[in-house]
């Protein structure tokens, strides 16, 4: 699995500017609207960096889930 990170540094020249606002989402713990990035990269392709997105956006998207779960710890 690729962090955020690792997928600005490898990201293709059309994407620089949407990893970026990943990066800042990331960085703000707005986890939601970096998932929101992040599909949106994976649908512009089909490379294994586009997949990779779709992944980390999965994940993403279950942090917003567990944000919502009353009763757990949201620190996650």
């Amino acid at each position: 699995m690729s962090t955020a990170y690792e997928l600005l540094m490898s990201c293709p020249d059309d994407q620089i500017t949407r990893m970026k606002l990943v990066w800042k989402a990331v960085a703000a713990g707005e986890w939601k609207e970096a998932a929101h990035h992040l599909r949106n990269a994976a649908s512009e392709g089909e490379s294994s960096w586009h997949g990779h997105c779709g992944e980390l956006a999965g994940q993403y998207d279950c942090k917003v889930s567990m944000q919502r779960v009353p009763g757990l710890d949201n620190q996650a």
